[in-house]
């Protein structure tokens, strides 16, 4: 049976928008979908929605971050509602679900969302910033995510005499930066860890190019 996860707005939004995720759940269940619903958790939690956005301790967002995380790699999928073009922890989770391969669908149609329309992100938002520092200059100073990323490989593999590939080291790097956020949460560990994700999946594309020449290669040589 497929599971999926609900991601979409909550701060801001009246009860932080959990009737919405609950009615997400149920319609979804009735469909034949497993569902893993934060906002359930936050309701068995006896989370009061009534407590204002700005009186969230950093404690219980980095709580609510590492739950949501692990909810996300035990799902097959992500399910979207609308409004998660403006919402920073959705548009997260959708980065993470896609740098994991996961599929990310919109609710109530189960349309495959597609990077291309996967919002106009403000300026000064994490992910603009990150599509910065993986593009431009960096490329420059450091060669591509897959050439930078596989010199790191390499220098792992033969230090601890295990292969580790290029999205390994994308994979690791992002541990790390959620490791740091646990003992300090800091903006630019959220732009990192969305930089991370883009050169993973970089990698990704790299290594499925590379296996398709080769694939025609020996279908040419037979």
């Amino acid at each position: 049976m497929i599971t999926l996860y609900i991601a979409g707005p909550m701060r801001g939004i009246e009860d932080y928008n959990f009737p919405a995720f609950c009615q997400a759940e149920a319609n979804l269940r009735s469909n034949g979908f497993e569902v893993l619903n934060p906002a359930q958790h936050d309701i068995d939690a006896g989370f009061d929605t009534s407590t204002p956005p700005e009186e969230l301790t950093k404690q219980q967002m980095e709580e609510y971050m590492k739950r949501d995380m692990e909810m996300i790699m035990d799902s097959n999928g992500v399910c979207v509602l609308p409004g998660f073009e403006k919402s920073k922890g959705a548009l997260a989770e959708i980065a993470v679900a896609r740098f994991l391969g996961k599929p990310v669908y919109h609710y109530s149609n189960m349309e495959l969302l597609k990077p291309e329309k996967n919002v106009s992100a403000p300026a000064g938002d994490v992910l603009i910033e990150a599509l910065e520092l993986t593009t431009g200059d960096r490329q420059n100073q450091y060669g591509s995510a897959d050439q930078d990323f596989a010199r790191t490989a390499t220098m792992w593999s033969a230090l601890k005499g295990v292969e580790f590939t290029t999205e390994d080291v994308a994979s690791f790097l992002i541990c790390v930066k959620l490791s740091r956020n646990t003992h300090q949460a800091k903006r630019d560990n959220y732009v990192d860890i969305a930089g991370y994700a883009r050169c993973g999946d970089l990698c990704r594309q790299e290594k499925e190019q590379r296996n398709g020449v080769q694939n025609a290669s020996n279908a040419k040589s037979k």
